[in-house]
């Protein structure tokens, strides 16, 4: 698929097989989100969609070419577009509410998505900040962010569960480190598995976190109760590659300052 630079009329025709081409029907490309990519393209940070890296109920994730003021790295962009009509509302309530940086937020639907929007973007920048490896993110607007292109060659990186791990015990540590980290940095993923860890390079394959947008402060009522749930998912996965961890050793262990 491929976005072309626009004028900023269109005449009825073209409108129509945009909307052809956006899958307006889907519930991604809806008006708003159209004129929120055409934005990004008018600006010249990127000149098209190639097309969909992951698909998902929530968000769609899609390669883009850059454009020619893109002040990132690379030629590629990765663009996360959030569905305004299938999200779950109330599970991002569940993650948003308590969080001091969103209080504000307004309780409609459209409102929720372009809040998760932003705070995914800020969340990458906290994991950034703690020295964890994740995506660098661009620019937000709205529904749509932009935020680094993980791959090679073109080639988006595959995830930990469809890759799979060569060296279980290096990457159970690497990803407890991860988790010990954003800890101290008062922050937690609140959604890690093996479906959100990105495995970039090769021969030395350094795990990336991604779907950060669940992450939150420590000051959310429910972080222990998702800092848990992080550690189980972790030694649940490894513990079939016969990596033996202990479950509260390990929470002690990352909650420990030092």
């Amino acid at each position: 698929m491929v976005l072309r630079l626009w004028k900023k009329k269109l005449p009825k025709r073209e409108d129509k097989m945009m909307k052809r081409v956006f899958k307006t029907e889907e519930g991604v490309f809806d008006s708003q989100t159209r004129f929120t990519l055409y934005s990004f393209m008018n600006k010249g940070v990127i000149s098209g969609l190639d097309y969909p890296i992951s698909t998902g109920k929530e968000a769609d994730v899609y390669r883009a070419r850059a454009g020619p003021n893109f002040e990132g790295k690379g030629e590629f962009v990765a663009v996360k577009i959030y569905r305004i009509d299938t999200s779950d509302f109330m599970r991002m309530m569940d993650y948003l509410q308590g969080d001091p940086r969103f209080a504000k937020v307004k309780h409609s639907k459209r409102e929720t998505v372009y809040a998760w929007a932003r705070k995914e973007y800020r969340n990458l920048l906290i994991c950034r900040e703690a020295k964890v490896p994740v995506p660098e993110p661009y620019a937000s607007n709205k529904n749509v962010l932009l935020m680094e292109f993980i791959g090679e060659n073109g080639v988006p990186d595959s995830t930990l569960k469809d890759l799979g791990s060569d060296t279980p015990e290096k990457d159970c540590e690497t990803l407890l480190s991860y988790v010990k980290k954003l800890y101290k940095n008062r922050f937690v993923h609140a959604d890690l598995s093996e479906f959100n860890v990105l495995m970039h390079g090769y021969p030395d394959i350094v795990p990336y976190l991604i779907d950060v947008g669940q992450g939150v402060v420590l000051d959310h009522p429910k972080s222990q109760e998702f800092l848990e749930r992080d550690i189980e998912r972790i030694l649940h996965y490894f513990k079939k590659y016969g990596v033996k961890k202990d479950f509260d050793a390990t929470l002690k262990w990352v909650k420990a300052k030092e």
